[in-house]
Formats: structure tokens, C-alpha cells, sequence
């Protein structure tokens, strides 16, 4: 197999200068999206002139959970992961200040309605820090309600903490008495002898120094409860972020404004109907094959259609070029379905053994270099007691390995009359001929002239269906796509070529005949160097040629070649 010549990049760019489609649906959606732009950009400034921005404030506050000596008198230490109870005391804090008893007791202090307070407490990082952020209408009202906040939830902090040490000092005190009681009931210890509560007696005297050591810690914590919370930024301002709200505004208004005139303006452009680049068949349900083939307008050579042609075939899984079969389907005439044909032809004549369907002689003959001798072309098919099919009429071509059936041909001494593909063989043709190792690529005629296209996309494995920029109109293809689908097929794709303006064109043009005559001339090389490279190839217990055996030449098709009379 040949390795692909690579579309070397000043072709590229020639054939890209030589597609006005393209360019023209270019200046379509800059006009749109500047239009879109400025419609859009206009309203943006205004909303962004007349919209009420609120004010948001911010008060950081500092809190600590509950000393040790707190929670535990006694030892003045509590066990555990203390980042763990840290952070559970944080999240309950947060529970408090998101709350609604907050929010009631700002409105209440400032004497507003509870629904005017808007409040919002988060940590900050991992630490102990709480930032509270109120927003209000004004800047005076988002000052007055952090601040308030802060202040109401610090002297708060404060107030249970105290509470909290008061009950605990009272608990502990409760105890010191009862302990001293319990002593000064026991019996003075005898003066010489056994003390019996001697045990007793020692152990209230320790759980009584315990209780007022727990005493002067809990009277220490009284003393520091202001250091539990504090404020550490007063309420201040945030920044607004005015400038950069309008400014986003008006950037997402004129963004918008332009993707929407982009997107419009080719909708808008397809009402009138005509096909002007690959989106507008995009919806149809069908793919769009990519490449299309090189403009007809822009210089071509064959390395750029055998490039564009490989690329197809890779989205044709059961094409021509991997031994199945393909039809080449049009709406209406002069889209360049028969180019593409001949174009897919000759690249599949360069793996195997190709035929080539038309109606259309003269276009394919111009594409193909010219059409020689008549020749039957049997077929053995997969089945060997169905026994051998002849199908009579086919004419040889340049390109080794490519016949080419004209429907309604007519010779002298066999009449090609089939005017349908399905006229050819009763078990199909397309079939038939690929079960033998044939590959088929049929050119059918368009659509509104004749349901051929419909026959040969039955009996075909893939079915591509041809448009052309400005020739083609949307509403064409699409039937032509529904009447595929409704005939039992379903088309690998649509294919867009790109035309000269103000001209439908054909593959029998002059200016598509160079390109197919250089693939064809490709084509030719390709399997002459692989004729000479099996004929140099040392040949292993080769059996003897005799009359009986016949000799078939590397790569030669299954034909019988009969002189041409008249």
C-alpha cells in the first residue's frame, strides 16, 4: 500500500483562498456578532447605569471554647483530641450566629424590623476567627448591623461563660461545705489508741484541699471571662465591587450579543434556503463527512485529493476501499456527485478490484482517462453451488483493476439495456459482485430525476449523499436524507463540495478533470510497482505452467476482454 503524500501547506492555503463560501459566511457572522455586540453592549450599559447596588460590612470577632478549669475543676485538664473539640466548638458558634436569635437581637437593639438584618458568619481558615458580614440598602446600615452583631455576640460569649463559672463555683462550693460537715461529724480521734476513722478523716481533708484548690481556678477563669471573645477589626466597609459588577455587566451583554448575531446570522442566512457551509446540514440527522473534497475553483493536485478522499474512507467502514460497496447519492443535479464517485473509485482501485456503476459515461470517461474495451465481468460467488454470474457490458479503463458499467449502454453484439442497477442480476449486483471480491462504488443519478439513488443505496453497505455550496438547498437534502431513511437506509453522511460561485458544477468539468486524471495516473503507478515488485519476487515451489493451468497475472480482475465491434 502506498504511503499517503502529505497536503503540503501552501496547498492548503491556495485551496482555502479559492472557497468565496466560506468567506462569505465569514463576513455573515462578523456582521452578525457586531450587530449582536452592540444591541446587547447598549443594554448592558444601561442596566448597569440605573442598577442598586447593596452595601455588605464586615466585622471580625475572636472566640475561644470554655477553659479546662472549666470543664473540669477539679484536674484543670479534659482529655481528648483538642483540635477536634476546638473545631466542634467552632461550628456550633457559627450554628448561633447564623441563626435567628442573633438576627432578633441586632433588630432589636437597632430597632429595625428583623426581616432588615441580613447576616452571614464564616471561619476564617482553620483558626478561631469568625467574620461576620452583614449587607443593607446603605453603608450607615451594613455599619450598624456588623458592628452590632459583634458586639451582641462577644457580650454574649462573655455572659455564658460567666454563668457557666458561677454555677460551676456554686456546685464546688456546695461541696467544700458538705465536706467540712462530713469531717466536723466524725468523732475526735482518740488520744492513745486506734483511730478508726482515721481513713475517713484523711480522705475528706484531701477531697477538701482538692475542692478549694477547684475554687481559686474557677474564681482565676471569673476573673479572665472577657479574654474568651473579643473583636479584633471593627466593622468595616467591604468593597463594593460597583466598577467591576458593571463592567462584567456590559463584557457579558457584549459577549452574548455576539454569539447570538453569530448564530443568528447563519440561521437567518439559511431561510433563504440555500446550503452555505457544513452547519447548515448538520441537523439533519446524518453526519457531515470532513474533509469535502478540494474546491473545483482553487488549484488542485492529486495529493490533495487523495488526501481528502482517505480521510472520507476512514468514516466508511464498509466502503469501497475496505472491499464493500458505496453509493453516491444527490438531491438535484451539478452538486458533483459523480467527481466524488470517480474520485472514491479510483482511491478503492488502489487496494483492489473496483467497479465503478454510472449513468453518466462521458463523466466518468473525462475522470477516469478515457473508457477502452468491452469485457464480461464473471463473478464466482461465495456460495460455489450457486455457480458463476456473467455480467456482460463493462468497459476497461486506464487505471489497472477499475472497470467501469454504464447503464443503458448499448454494443453491437451484447445490449447493456439494464437502466437500473436493479435490472443487472436478480440477487443484486452490488452484493453479488462484492461476495466475489469486487468493490463497488455506484454513481447514482440525482434524486428528482430518478429513485436509482434509492435501488443502489439498498443494495449498497454505505450510502453518502452530495451537496454543494450555493447549488444545493437545504430543504433538498433534507428530503433526500428522509427518502434514504424511509427506503429502509440510513446514510453514513452528508458531503458538502465546495462549488464556484454563480456555477453548478459537474465532475465531467474541465477543471475537475485534472485533478481525477492525476489520481487515475497515481493509480496506474501504484499497481504497475506492485505488479513489478510480486513479478521480482523469488517464486517457492512454484508449480509448472501447462495448458491446462492457466496463468493469472497479480492483482488482474476476473474479466473476459471482448473486441469492441462497430
Amino acid at each position: 500500500m502506498t504511503t499517503p503524500t502529505p497536503l503540503p501547506t501552501d496547498e492548503v492555503a491556495d485551496a482555502r483562498a479559492g472557497r468565496p463560501a466560506r468567506s462569505g459566511r465569514r463576513r455573515r457572522l462578523l456582521v452578525g456578532a457586531l450587530v449582536g455586540a452592540l444591541v446587547l453592549g447598549a443594554g448592558g450599559v444601561a442596566l448597569a447605569a440605573t442598577a442598586e447596588r447593596p452595601v455588605s460590612a464586615e466585622a471580625l470577632v475572636q472566640s475561644y471554647a470554655d477553659p479546662d478549669a472549666v470543664e473540669n475543676p477539679l484536674t484543670g485538664t479534659v482529655g481528648g483530641d483538642a483540635a477536634a473539640r476546638n473545631a466542634t466548638y467552632v461550628e456550633t458558634e457559627l450554628v448561633y450566629l447564623n441563626g435567628t436569635d442573633l438576627s432578633t437581637q441586632v433588630a432589636t437593639t437597632l430597632g429595625i424590623d428583623l426581616a432588615e438584618v441580613d447576616l452571614e458568619a464564616a471561619r476564617v481558615g482553620d483558626s478561631n476567627v469568625i467574620n461576620i458580614t452583614s449587607t443593607a440598602p446603605d453603608r450607615a446600615g451594613a455599619l450598624a448591623q456588623a458592628q452590632t452583631a459583634a458586639d451582641v455576640y462577644i457580650a454574649g460569649r462573655v455572659q455564658r461563660l460567666t454563668d457557666r463559672i458561677n454555677a460551676v463555683l456554686a456546685s464546688v462550693q456546695s461541696q467544700i461545705t458538705a465536706n467540712e460537715q462530713a469531717i466536723a461529724a466524725l468523732p475526735d480521734p482518740p488520744i492513745t489508741g486506734f483511730d478508726s476513722n482515721e481513713q475517713q478523716r484523711g480522705a475528706l481533708g484531701q477531697q477538701s484541699v482538692d475542692l478549694l484548690n477547684a475554687r481559686d481556678t474557677l474564681q482565676r477563669a471569673a476573673a479572665d471571662t472577657s479574654q474568651i471573645a473579643g473583636q479584633i477589626q471593627q466593622a468595616d466597609v467591604l468593597p463594593s465591587g460597583a466598577v467591576s459588577d458593571n463592567v462584567l455587566t456590559i463584557a457579558a451583554a457584549v459577549l452574548l450579543g455576539a454569539l447570538l448575531g453569530a448564530v443568528l446570522a447563519p440561521v437567518v442566512s439559511a431561510l433563504r434556503g440555500r446550503v452555505r457551509d457544513d452547519q447548515d446540514v448538520a441537523n439533519l440527522g446524518v453526519p457531515v463527512l470532513s474533509p469535502d473534497l478540494p474546491s473545483a475553483s482553487a488549484p488542485r493536485r492529486s495529493a490533495a485529493l487523495l488526501r481528502a478522499v482517505q480521510l472520507q474512507a476512514l468514516q466508511l467502514p464498509a466502503g469501497p476501499v475496505n472491499g464493500g460497496s458505496l453509493a453516491v447519492v444527490a438531491a438535484t443535479p451539478g452538486v458533483g456527485a459523480t467527481f466524488t464517485a470517480v474520485a472514491h473509485a479510483l482511491h478503492a482501485a488502489r487496494r483492489g478490484k473496483t467497479v465503478l456503476v454510472t449513468s453518466d459515461g462521458p463523466g466518468v470517461a473525462d475522470g477516469v482517462g478515457g473508457l477502452q474495451d468491452h469485457v464480461d465481468l464473471t463473478l464466482t460467488p461465495s456460495n460455489p453451488v450457486a455457480g458463476l454470474v456473467v455480467v456482460h457490458g463493462l468497459r476497461t479503463t486506464p487505471v489497472p483493476g477499475l472497470l467501469v458499467l454504464v447503464l443503458g449502454e448499448a454494443t453491437t453484439d451484447h445490449v447493456a439495456d439494464a437502466r437500473s442497477i436493479d435490472d443487472l442480476l436478480p440477487d443484486g449486483f452490488v452484493p453479488t459482485a462484492t461476495a466475489a471480491g469486487w468493490s463497488v462504488v455506484v454513481d447514482a443519478p440525482p434524486l428528482d430525476v430518478s429513485d436509482e439513488g434509492v435501488r443502489a443505496a439498498r443494495q449498497c453497505r454505505e450510502t453518502l449523499v452530495v451537496a454543494a455550496v450555493g447549488s444545493s438547498r437545504v430543504v433538498d437534502v433534507d428530503r433526500a436524507v428522509q427518502i434514504l431513511h424511509a427506503a429502509g437506509t440510513t446514510p453514513a453522511g452528508v458531503l458538502v463540495n465546495r462549488l464556484p460561485r454563480g456555477a453548478a458544477r459537474s465532475a465531467s468539468s474541465s477543471s475537475d478533470r485534472q485533478p481525477l486524471e492525476d489520481e487515475a495516473a497515481e493509480s496506474r503507478r501504484h499497481r504497475r510497482r506492485a505488479a513489478e515488485a510480486q513479478d521480482r519476487r523469488p517464486e517457492v515451489d512454484a508449480a509448472p505452467v501447462t495448458e491446462e493451468m492457466p496463468v493469472v497475472r497479480p492483482e488482474a480482475p476476473n474479466v473476459v476482454a471482448r473486441p469492441r465491434h462497430g
